[in-house]
Parts: C-alpha cells; structure tokens; sequence
C-alpha cells in the first residue's frame, strides 16, 4: 500500500505548496499565541504548544498521505464511507457536546470531531462514483450520488452543526461542477436548493412553531445577523460587531503583535478559533491580511494545476473536492468576520485552532500532493 518511491522522485513533490503551508503553520501558532495571552484560564502557552504539536502530526500525517498511492483510497471507499458514517452516528449517540453541538469525541486530553474527517471521506468517496460517468450522468447515478452524500450531511445536521453540513454541501456542488456534470442536471440542483429555501422562509413566515422546531432560535440568529450587525450588539451579534471593530483598528500596518485592543482586551469571542481572521486583521493590519489571502490564492491556484495534471480523472476530482473544501472555508470564515456571510462557526484552514481541522486540512494538502507527485509527464 505503501510505495517506496525512489529517493530522486522526490523532486516531483510541489514543494511550494509545502512551503506556503509551512509559512501559514508558523503564522497561525504566533497570531493564536497572540490571541490566548490575556482572559485565559490556566497556562497561557497551552494553547499555542498544543496548536505547534498538532501542525507536527499534521505535517507526519501529510507527508505519509503522499507516500500511499491515492489508487488505494479508489478501491477501499465503501469501507471509507461506511466508517465515515458509523463515527457520525456515535458521535450523535454518544459524543460529547460543546457550544450546542453533540460533535466530538474525549479521547483523554484530545477532542477529535469525525465531521471534519468526513469531509475528506465525502471526497474520496464522491471523486471514485464520478470518475467514470461524468457529462454521461443519468438520473439514477445522480441520484444516488446525491443520496450517498446526503446521509453523512443529514447526521452533521442532527448534531447539530450546520456550519460543517454547509461546507459538505459546498464540496458536493464543487466537485459536481468539475466532473462536468450537464448543465440541465445542475440547473434542476439548483432548483431544488431555492425551492427548499423558499419553503423554510415561508414557513418562518406561516409556521413558526415548525420552523424553530427544525432550526434552533440561536442558529436562526447567527445564519441573519451579517445582514444587520450593528441592530444587536449583544448575543450572536456581539461576536459579528468586536469582529469588525478589530478588523477596522487594523487599518495598514496593524497595531501589532500581542498589541490589538479588541484582541488582548478579549473583547473577541472564539478570537482563537472562529475569528482568527480578526485577530490578523487587527494586529497584523490590511497588508497582513492580504499576505495571508494572496497565499491562499497562490495554494488553491497550484491545487488547480495540479489537478489539471493528474494522471486520472479519480486524481483530479480528489484535487477539485480538497480544492473546494478549502475555497468554502476560506470564503465563508473571513466573510463571516466582515459581515459578508453568515456565522457558522467554520474554522479558516490551516489557521485556526484546534487538532481535527488541523489534520484534516494537512490530510487534504498531502492527498493533493499525492496526486501532483503521481502526474502524468507532460511532452513537449
């Protein structure tokens, strides 16, 4: 399973998507030690230690997702996908519950929360039944694709944790949009999504009492309150509007490490974890927080030509559903803090806090390398 590859193979690995991943570790220990200095009960190195220990079993787990030939994740995906499930479901039964949301599992000191994991599993598992049928798609195949998928995002749902349940959704739609699915499948996708949207907003309107019984008051609060931040300045929308304060204080330069207001005076809810992103902004300042945005850029943009050079179409769609995993969460975190998107608790990759979406986001950077090492020469 393992391919012991020549030493001299190892120039094929992009080594300037390891290195910006590199630069965004050592980023993201310095702004989360910044962000837990003050208000923190206990060590206050506790948290940027854990967060440099879990980007080294991140980097481990990286470079050893390269050295097994993604060709056998294509043959064991029912076994991917029926453990994929299993762990959601105990972790509804049995899991242990943060913030409203029954999603982890206490192994001793560590958490490890399966739906960021599964996300990985959605797209090994989504890239093998797509492969072959692509633009030639029937209905039947579509549907069962869809169903497929819908039964890990229906347990996410029951969690509940819409935020994750979102960024599955969002891989499923990448992932069909690069297998070139016919526009006329996707259309009538996109047809159902607003219907289904359309229905929740008028029963909000007709049926309360239904509506809330599907959707927590909370949710409902955190999905709307981008749209009207400075209506609230408490609850939900207190988080949205510290947010923004930072983001502001930031201006060019930032104020400096350890040296934003917002930040070290912790008037920034989840400033470790959630809104990381304000914490640079404030600190680090607009060219901080470009740097940070344009080496996203440069890291989905090497995953993208990668996957145009895979040796396979499973190869390139594994690549297109990390790449989407990655643009989702990237989108939807920095947008939340800015008052684009809603609040749903989605980490920013490669940045935020915390162990699972750590190694999940290193998983899926090590499963594109894997693709990009394994390429087809191109002749000239």
């Amino acid at each position: 399973m393992i391919e012991r590859a020549p030493n001299k193979r190892i120039r094929d690995i992009d080594w300037g998507i390891v290195l910006i991943v590199a630069v965004l570790a050592i980023l993201s220990v310095v702004m989360v030690s910044s962000a837990t200095r003050v208000n923190i009960t206990g060590d206050p190195s506790y948290f940027y230690i854990r967060q440099t220990l879990w980007f080294v079993i991140g980097f481990a787990a990286m470079f050893l997702a390269i050295r097994i030939d993604y060709a056998e994740w294509e043959k064991r995906w029912k076994s991917l996908y029926g453990a994929g499930v299993c762990s959601l479901a105990l972790v509804n039964l049995a899991g242990s519950a943060a913030n409203g949301a029954r999603s982890w599992f206490q192994l001793g000191p560590l958490k490890l929360e399966p739906a960021e994991f599964m996300k990985l599993v959605l797209i090994l598992v989504l890239s093998r039944l797509l492969k072959d049928c692509q633009a030639s798609i029937t209905y039947r195949q579509l549907a069962r694709i869809l169903l497929l998928a819908a039964i890990p995002i229906g347990l996410v749902i029951l969690q509940p944790d819409l935020g994750t349940a979102m960024m599955m959704s969002a891989i499923v739609c990448g992932m069909l949009w690069s297998a070139g699915i016919p526009r006329r499948h996707l259309l009538g996708l996109s047809a159902i999504g607003v219907s289904f949207v359309g229905l929740l907003l008028l029963m909000y309107v007709v049926r309360q009492d239904l509506f809330f019984a599907a959707i927590q008051p909370y949710q409902w609060e955190r999905l709307t309150m981008f749209l009207n931040p400075e209506t609230v300045k408490s609850g939900a929308g207190y988080q949205l509007y510290q947010s923004m304060l930072a983001i502001g204080a930031g201006q060019w330069f930032g104020e400096g490490v350890y040296r934003g207001s917002q930040t070290q005076g912790a008037w920034i809810p989840e400033r470790h974890t959630d809104f990381i992103f304000s914490v640079i902004a404030e600190e680090l300042g607009f060219l901080g927080a470009g740097f940070l945005l344009v080496s996203y850029c440069i890291l989905l943009v090497r995953m993208a030509k990668i996957g145009r050079e895979a040796r396979d179409n499973y190869g390139s769609l594994v690549v297109a559903g990390v790449l989407s995993m990655f643009l989702a969460q990237v989108f939807e975190n920095v947008g939340m803090t800015m008052s684009m998107m809603p609040i749903t608790g989605i980490t920013l990759p490669l940045m935020s806090y915390g162990g699972s979406s750590i190694v999940t986001s290193m998983l899926g950077v090590g499963l594109v390398l894997n693709v990009g090492y394994r390429r087809k020469k191109i002749k000239f």
